[in-house]
């Protein structure tokens, strides 16, 4: 019986992804870690691991102001790509959250832009902060920046259309099982293509649960990137930091 492939596999591997995705600011996620940064003040050369960094745009950022750098994800294509950039403090690999063995330890690890929550069971997302709390040495820092699913939720738009690059990309969103489900599908050269996301709706509460069960201490939580204080029913993003303990 053939495998079948995780959306997230399958789409984050795709051209189309970055087609589609291509616009995202450069500018405001330098702005953001920026922030991090003059809130922690970690030490010049410090060892930061990028969970799921795609072709590496914070890890390079980071990277240029003297922080060693590990980036790591599934999608072959994206570290490909990321691959140009790397230097003796930079390197990049493919690597699967779920059976992570990077060969170093670190001081901070970093999960941004929604790339949590993706798997079927939230048991997995425990096996994933397990593997993230073996790499980071005595009281590291783990940082997620996950979207406000409340909000999503309050405010999802069922349904739009948005044009990139010549491709009409129709998106369809809902709420299934506990799970924010995207559908997009296009047309380009004469096929047509469907592709799925599906993330998880996990609150405050459920990251609280998740980082007791995995051994971090929740020290921080903030609801953008400015670092303002979360508030449920208006933050754009739940942005957690946490210790190991």
């Amino acid at each position: 019986m053939e495998k079948k492939t995780e959306w997230f596999a399958d789409w984050f591997d795709s051209p189309y992804y970055h087609i589609l995705y291509g616009h995202r600011d450069q500018s405001e996620a330098e702005f953001f870690l920026q922030n991090l940064i003059d809130f922690y003040q970690p030490k010049q050369q410090a060892k930061i691991i990028d969970l799921a960094c795609g072709k590496g745009r914070h890890s390079i950022f980071l990277n240029s102001l003297g922080f060693e750098v590990t980036g790591v994800d599934l999608s072959a294509q994206s570290i490909a790509a990321a691959k140009q950039f790397e230097n003796s403090s930079l390197t990049f690999t493919v690597a699967d959250l779920r059976s992570l063995h990077v060969p170093n330890t670190f001081q901070y690890a970093l999960n941004l832009f929604t790339s949590f929550g993706y798997f079927e069971d939230v048991e997995t997302n425990v096996k994933v902060l397990q593997n993230v709390h073996a790499l980071l040495q005595s009281n590291g820092i783990l940082l997620i920046d996950f979207f406000n699913a409340h909000k999503v939720v309050q405010d999802l738009v069922r349904t739009e259309t948005i044009e990139r690059e010549g491709i009409s990309f129709h998106i369809n969103r809902d709420l299934v099982n506990g799970k924010i489900r995207k559908t997009i599908s296009f047309e380009h050269q004469n096929q047509t293509y469907n592709y799925l996301e599906s993330v998880q709706a996990l609150t405050l509460q459920d990251f609280q649960s998740l980082f007791e069960k995995s051994g971090f201490k929740l020290l921080h939580y903030f609801g953008n990137y400015s670092l303002d204080p979360f508030q449920l029913a208006s933050s754009d993003r739940l942005i957690l930091i946490g210790q190991k303990i």
